[in-house]
């Protein structure tokens, strides 16, 4: 997974959903701009859950991005 793919995604000027899967095989779903969080490099990425909790992603986990609707 390249991180340039990541920020084409969400460079877009609408949001559409979309869910990342890891090499671990968890899969974390961004249903609003809000459940995401990135360094500037984008090498960290971050999910904020529904319950106020983060996961930390490293993005060289990540091996398929998932448009959903």
């Amino acid at each position: 997974m390249k991180v340039s793919e990541l920020k084409d995604i969400l460079d877009r000027e609408l949001f559409r959903p979309f869910a990342m899967r890891l090499n671990n095989g968890i899969l974390y779903a961004f249903n609003t701009r809000k459940d995401f969080g990135a360094s500037k490099d984008y090498e960290m990425i971050f999910h904020f859950g529904d319950h106020g909790g983060a996961a930390r992603i490293d993005a060289e986990s990540i091996v398929e991005i998932i448009e959903t609707k």
